[in-house]
């Protein structure tokens, strides 16, 4: 059976259809590929967030692990204060030794009857060494030997008791004809009382002049002519 439509074109029933044409296929594609642009980015910045991530918990574990060396070096540094310091003292106990003994003792007999030590304190330095000037180098040759350098001068404090001013005064006398002090005087005094007893609290301060076996060594040494033997005998107030 053949069927014939004789109605007009315009009336005519069209089926649906969809076209897009050259410039609708351009739309698409570059849709789609700004589309594919977008997801990579977005998974590379997750991948990237992911690793930062990563770092930053290795980095954390790192300075937990460097904490913890600081720590054990700062300990370690201490350690080594410490121990410096106290060989610094050691040596410098060393070196005076035998001059501290002597000052000891000649301190020890000077402690007249009714008068006892509480506390004897070395303070800073007060006078070095002294050290030839430039020029005096320049001026010396092997002919003339270095003038021997003057002695240790520290400062130091005595403090102690006395029963009476008059054993405190004999006290400070001894002291001032002693070869080891000098300048001594008298920083305070104070009336204290032992039970039923009277005394005098008292502060005294003086230059300690001594010097170490070694520079002791040296100064004889260079007080003894090149190629011979000391013409006359060296004196000194510290080998007393």
């Amino acid at each position: 059976m053949i069927e014939i439509n004789l109605l007009p074109r315009e009336y005519l029933k069209k089926p649906f259809s969809f076209a897009f044409g050259k410039t609708g296929l351009y739309a698409v594609a570059a849709v789609a590929g700004i589309t594919l642009m977008l997801i990579g980015v977005t998974f590379y910045q997750i991948h990237q967030l992911n690793t930062l991530e990563d770092n930053i918990a290795k980095a954390r574990q790192r300075a937990a692990m460097l904490e913890k060396d600081i720590q054990l070096v700062d300990a370690l540094i201490d350690v080594k204060d410490k121990i410096t310091s106290r060989m610094v003292a050691v040596e410098r106990l060393d070196s005076y030794r035998s001059a501290w003994v002597r000052i000891l003792e000649d301190m020890a007999r000077n402690v007249p009857e009714f008068v006892w030590l509480g506390q004897f304190t070395e303070e800073a330095l007060k006078d070095s060494i002294a050290q030839p000037s430039q020029e005096g180098n320049e001026q010396k040759t092997e002919q003339q030997p270095a003038v021997a350098a003057a002695p240790t001068v520290h400062s130091a404090e005595v403090k102690g008791y006395a029963f009476t001013l008059n054993a405190l005064a004999s006290f400070m006398i001894k002291m001032m004809r002693s070869d080891y002090f000098d300048e001594v005087e008298l920083v305070s005094s104070d009336e204290v009382k032992f039970q039923d007893h009277k005394a005098y609290n008292f502060i005294l301060t003086c230059n300690l002049h001594y010097l170490s076996d070694e520079h002791l060594r040296d100064l004889i040494a260079q007080a003894r002519p090149t190629g011979g033997s000391p013409k006359g005998t060296t004196s000194h107030r510290s080998l007393n």
